[in-house]
C-alpha cells in the first residue's frame, strides 16, 4: 500500500516520538546525582545475536554453588546463556538425566570497576527453587577470602525463601551471611516485568536504587584499627549475573519444573 506524503511524515514523527519516550523511560531510572555528576563509561546493551560478548563476559563454570549446596552445574553452553531480540537470556534448565544446568556470567579480569553507579535492567524468574542474582565480587582477595574482601549484592530474589521480597545486601567481615553488614528489601509486585536494580558505590557509602527509587544505604564506618573489616569496598570489583537453583536460598525445586529464565536488557556503569 502506498502511503501519502503527509501520512508518511506523521508516521515517521510518531515513530521518532515513541523512540524518544522509550529512551527517556530508560534514563529516568537514574538518580539526580548520577545525571548531574557522572557519565556512562561502560555498558552492554545486548543489541546483537548469539553468544554474549567475549569482550565483556567470562564464565564461572562448575557445580554446587561453591559452598551453597546449589543443584545446578554452570556451563558456557548456548543452552544456558544467549543473546536474542535485544536482551540476554540466562536459562536454568533440567536435562534428560534430571540434572540442572545454568550460567554465571562475569566481567572478571575484563571490566572490573572501583566506584560508580552500576545498573541492571532485568526480568526475574519467580519459579520456586530459583535464585537469580545480580552482584559484585572483588577482583582480588586483597583482605582475604570471603567475606573479608567483601561482596555487593545489587539484587537477590528467592521465592521459596523471601516470597516477593527483592534484596540488596553487602557482606564483609563485620557482618555476613544471615547477619549481613547491611541488607534491605522491597516487595515488587511483578518482577517478571522489566525493573532496574542499581547501586551507587562511592568512597564513603553504597546506596541501592530499585526503579530509580532509593532503597537503603551502607555507610563506611571508618574504623581506625581495622578499616577493611567493615569497608573492604575500596578495591576493584567485577560484575556477576546468574541463576542458581536450590541451595541455601533457592530451597526445594518442584519435581515438575523444567526451566526458568532471567532476562537482562542492559548493564551500565557510570562514573
Amino acid at each position: 500500500m502506498k502511503i501519502s506524503c503527509p501520512i508518511k511524515i506523521l508516521f515517521i514523527s510518531l515513530s521518532l516520538f515513541s523512540a524518544l519516550l522509550c529512551s527517556c523511560a530508560q534514563k529516568s531510572s537514574l538518580p539526580d546525582y548520577v545525571k548531574e555528576n557522572m557519565k556512562l563509561v561502560w555498558s552492554d546493551e545486548f543489541d546483537y545475536e548469539g553468544e554474549p560478548s567475549e569482550k565483556n563476559w567470562e564464565y564461572d563454570t562448575g557445580g554446587h554453588g561453591w559452598g551453597n549446596g546449589e543443584r545446578q552445574n554452570y556451563t558456557k553452553s548456548r543452552t544456558n546463556s544467549y543473546v536474542s531480540d535485544g536482551s540476554l537470556k540466562i536459562l536454568a534448565c533440567k536435562n534428560e538425566k534430571g540434572k540442572w544446568t545454568s550460567a554465571r556470567l562475569t566481567t572478571s579480569f575484563k571490566h572490573p570497576f572501583t566506584y560508580g553507579y552500576i545498573e541492571f535492567r532485568a526480568k526475574l524468574p519467580t519459579e520456586r527453587g530459583s535464585w537469580p542474582a545480580l552482584w559484585l565480587l572483588p577482583q582480588r582477595t586483597t583482605y582475604g577470602q570471603w567475606p573479608r574482601s567483601g561482596e555487593i549484592d545489587v539484587m537477590e530474589y528467592a521465592t521459596n525463601f523471601w516470597g516477593k521480597k527483592t534484596y540488596g545486601t553487602v557482606h564483609c567481615k563485620a557482618g555476613y551471611g544471615g547477619n549481613a553488614a547491611n541488607s534491605d528489601y522491597r516487595e515488587i509486585s511483578n518482577v517478571k516485568k522489566w525493573h532496574t536494580y542499581a547501586v551507587l558505590w562511592q568512597e564513603d557509602s553504597i546506596k541501592w536504587y530499585y526503579d530509580g527509587e532509593f532503597l537503603t544505604e551502607y555507610k563506611n564506618p571508618k574504623n581506625e584499627d581495622q578499616p577493611w573489616e567493615a569497608w573492604p569496598f575500596d578495591k576493584p570489583f567485577y560484575l556477576i549475573m546468574n541463576v542458581a537453583m536450590g541451595g541455601i536460598l533457592g530451597g526445594d525445586i518442584p519435581s515438575d519444573l523444567e526451566k526458568c529464565q532471567m532476562e537482562v536488557d542492559y548493564v551500565r556503569v557510570y562514573q
